[in-house]
């Protein structure tokens, strides 16, 4: 062979050799790259589902929101101060400047701004407890006076206190449902208190007049220290039934015992009478009987 064809022959040979190497490694990276495409086709499809799931937890928390805002609306953190424990008037520091109300809306009470008022919890330092619905009686720039709602019971002034209470302008309809229904059970049950409390005096009444009648019973029975002492007066007045029975029985027993000794005294000169008949008639045949002839 000529030479020429010998290099040639080593340079397929080398060729060939470095055309295995390189096909296999094309092989190893194709195969990482199938493996990555799916490796990433997994995690695109884990992806999508997330954010499927994401996108219905965001809906849905949008749709709480805008029922959340149409329900509660706006609200204010004001200064309050009670100013009149018996009908419930309070001060806040914000008025016509901050949205409370407005001139335009007039003196009639029934078209002033209502306001849903919530003070702190005394018990729960994170909570809020509900204080009641006020309406503005006097607006100002900067200022204002509200009124409850419904007069306050006895004692729930005394639960209000002076500081930052938030101000709503609305509430969802389900808790003034609940609220007023709560509200109409508190009434209601102060109307059975109430009448309760009446029928208790009524009780308390019938209670004195019994006493007072059973009082002048039991005095006309023993006696009563106040009970006029005239000898003149039968002794019951003076010293009541019980012992005007006893003296009398008393009385009684005496003339029984009177009547007894006189009955056996009067048998007695019965008893004796009936001796001396006999006697008399025993001597009267004793005595010598007379004949015709004595005559």
């Amino acid at each position: 062979m000529h030479k020429s064809g010998v290099i040639l022959a080593w340079f397929v040979a080398l060729v060939a050799i470095g055309a295995v190497l390189m096909t296999s490694k094309m092989l190893d990276v194709r195969g990482s790259w199938l493996k990555t495409v799916e490796n990433n086709k997994s995690k695109i499809q884990k992806n999508e589902a997330d954010l499927e799931a994401k996108e219905t937890e965001n809906k849905t928390l949008r749709n709480d929101l805008t029922r959340l805002m149409l329900g509660w609306d706006r609200y204010w953190d004001a200064n309050v101060t009670v100013a009149n424990q018996q009908t419930g008037e309070i001060q806040v520091n914000i008025g016509g400047n901050q949205g409370l109300g407005s001139a335009q809306q007039g003196d009639d009470p029934a078209a002033q701004p209502v306001v849903f008022a919530f003070q702190p919890d005394q018990n729960n330092p994170n909570g809020v407890s509900y204080v009641g619905a006020f309406r503005v009686n006097a607006l100002e720039p900067n200022g204002a006076q509200l009124i409850a709602v419904n007069p306050p019971q006895d004692g729930e002034v005394a639960t209000w206190k002076n500081g930052v209470w938030r101000l709503r302008a609305l509430v969802p309809p389900n808790y003034i449902s609940t609220l007023r229904t709560l509200r109409d059970n508190l009434v209601e049950r102060e109307q059975q208190l109430t009448r309760k409390k009446d029928r208790i005096q009524d009780l308390n009444r019938l209670l004195t007049s019994a006493q007072e009648r059973l009082e002048v019973r039991v005095s006309e029975l023993i006696g009563s220290e106040n009970a006029p002492q005239d000898e003149i007066l039968p002794v019951e007045l003076r010293k009541g039934l019980v012992a005007g029975l006893e003296e009398e029985e008393k009385l009684r027993n005496q003339e029984f015992q009177e009547t007894d000794r006189l009955r056996r005294d009067l048998l007695n000169v019965y008893q004796k009478q009936l001796d001396l008949v006999q006697e008399v008639s025993k001597l009267t045949k004793q005595l010598p009987q007379q004949t015709p002839a004595d005559y």
